[in-house]
């Protein structure tokens, strides 16, 4: 059995059905998944374009970026809240002998909020009252971070040390 000879005509249209067949495969198979992978990688570079004028704005703020930390760094710490309250100890002794006080100091358990330590102690001062009031302006000019929660004055039957007075203070640290 001898198989009908095409004419030219249906030979082109065979040729061109074959060609869109071949081009539909490619296009599905290649285009499609290339097309993706060139969007994807378009949308990561213009991300990345976006970090990097951001870093270098960054970077031309760095100065004052730095002064703004250099002014926090001195109330961060990653000391143990036993060392930080140790030291805190010793200083408000140390202000209490420079004013030749007679002071009492018990430590308080630490309170911890998020990111921030407070450090409590109860500070209890006999003292005259300008040795009180010398006390306490050193304790309020005090570089550190501290809250008085609490001042309580009261006078006593002393002459030497005629006024007493009890304070609450916590040592603010920042953790970094």
């Amino acid at each position: 059995m001898a198989r009908p000879r095409l004419s030219a005509r249906e030979r082109t249209l065979a040729l061109g059905a074959g060609v869109v067949v071949v081009m539909w495969i490619a296009v599905a198979w290649l285009g499609y998944p290339l097309w993706d992978r060139f969007l994807f990688l378009q949308q990561q570079g213009e991300v990345s374009a976006r970090k990097l004028t951001r870093l270098q704005e960054l970077a031309q703020r760095k100065p004052t970026i730095e002064q703004a930390y250099a002014r926090y760094a001195e109330y961060l710490s990653d000391q143990s809240d036993e060392a930080i309250q140790g030291a805190f100890l010793d200083e408000l002794e140390q202000l209490a002998r420079t004013g030749n006080l007679d002071v009492s100091l018990k430590p308080l358990p630490v309170q911890r909020q998020g990111d921030v330590r407070r450090l409590g102690v109860e500070v209890e001062v006999g003292a005259t009252q300008d040795a009180l009031l010398n006390f306490l302006d050193r304790v309020f000019a005090w570089p550190a971070l501290v809250e008085v929660v609490r001042l309580r004055i009261s006078t006593t039957v002393s002459k030497e040390r005629p006024l007493r007075a009890l304070l609450v203070l916590n040592r603010v640290v920042l953790l970094p």
